[in-house]
């Protein structure tokens, strides 16, 4: 009798953990504008191929949110809950702006849902909540290396600022500005206009480019979408100025800079995403993205390839539900667990931002050329 009662206990015990069925698939859903998908569905695709999550695949959710340019904010919490909703959805990759991930981390954090944003660099998301990780550097840490660079490496004392009103444009003005006159800088003009150029916007640019005919600035800064920076750099073009000019990130991508290669021949911008030759993952990375699109990446491809990544990382080794995924994620930022992904070695920290290296490179004949990688903490 005691072996029988034994052997039911131990039937007990077991049957649970033979009951735990995996589930048919995994689900992530993309937050990104329709520029970025790709990055995503090449790691999916060779995730899938090799096994998908421990013999279970991942689907992507949210592909089918064609957003070019802008998100609409009734359309951005409409797709949140959309992806609340999807019991098989472990985590969130975006969302492509500030504005965007602002609106909707909030609603991420109430329902537990992990968010890895790849490319939006406004402060405020920092410490916005314990479910939000960014992969990409805070404006908090690339506006003052950027002024670091531009006054005590280039020697650029006489500063005119260019920037978009939104939330990129304003905050990384604010934190460039503040450190530049801090190091001894002077800024001689700090002009805001709108994402879409209007008619006065466009007024108020040449204005002031024409008021710098007589004393020029040693170095135009543009914080702006690439559209307002195409207009803006012909502007500068048109009017025979010989100030130096730095862009932000936002012009980082090369593809804008293969586009326009006149304009921006000579202008130096920070860039997240610069492969080096020696770099095997990375050159894999770029012979597949290119055969697969015929494009090259830049760095939104190359962050959203690496998000999907963390997140198979996190599924396999953490497990296959939000809670997993944070419980890994978590843990990458108590024992400071170095991620190597295509776009570089990180970090994550404390406050859930990504301690990366940060690049000036040189637009040159329609390619980048590096002129300095700085270590930003």
């Amino acid at each position: 009798m005691k072996r029988i009662i034994v052997l039911i206990i131990l039937g007990v015990l077991i049957l649970p953990a033979a009951c735990v069925k995996k589930p048919r698939r995994i689900v992530l859903g993309i937050a990104l504008s329709a520029t970025y998908h790709s990055g995503v569905e090449l790691a999916i695709k060779e995730i899938n191929s090799s096994g998908g999550v421990g013999g279970v695949p991942i689907e992507l959710m949210g592909m089918d949110w064609k957003v070019v340019d802008e998100f609409n904010a009734t359309d951005i919490l409409k797709r949140a809950g959309q992806f609340s909703a999807e019991k098989d959805l472990i985590a969130v990759i975006g969302h492509s702006d500030s504005a965007s991930t602002l609106s909707a981390a909030s609603f991420y954090n109430q329902q537990g849902i992990p968010q890895i944003v790849t490319i939006a660099t406004n402060p405020a998301i920092t410490n916005i909540g314990d479910w939000t990780y960014r992969l990409c550097l805070s404006d908090a840490a690339q506006g003052p290396a950027l002024a670091e660079y531009a006054v005590k490496d280039w020697s650029k004392k006489r500063i005119a600022i260019f920037y978009v009103n939104d939330d990129y444009g304003r905050g990384l003005a604010q934190l460039f500005e503040k450190h530049a006159v801090e190091l001894g800088g002077k800024i001689i003009a700090s002009v805001m206009f709108r994402n879409k150029l209007a008619d006065d916007d466009k007024a108020l640019i040449q204005a002031k480019l024409n008021g710098f005919k007589q004393n020029e600035p040693d170095l135009i800064v543009l914080f702006q979408r690439t559209a307002g920076a195409e207009w803006t750099l012909r502007a500068i073009r048109d009017a025979k100025l010989t100030s130096s000019i730095l862009g932000g990130d936002s012009l980082g991508p090369l593809n804008f800079t293969q586009a326009q290669p006149s304009l921006m021949q000579g202008v130096r911008v920070s860039q997240f995403f610069l492969p080096l030759s020696g770099d095997a993952k990375a050159g894999a990375f770029l012979n597949n993205f290119r055969t697969s699109t015929g494009k090259d990446p830049d760095y939104g491809h190359a962050f959203g390839y690496d998000a999907a990544y963390l997140l198979r990382d996190a599924a396999l080794y953490g497990g296959l539900s939000r809670d997993g995924v944070k419980s890994y994620l978590d843990k990458m930022i108590r024992d400071k667990t170095q991620g190597a992904g295509v776009a570089g070695a990180y970090t994550l920290g404390s406050d859930h931002d990504a301690r990366r290296e940060l690049y000036i490179v040189e637009a040159h004949d329609g390619a980048h050329r590096l002129l300095k990688t700085l270590k930003v903490d």
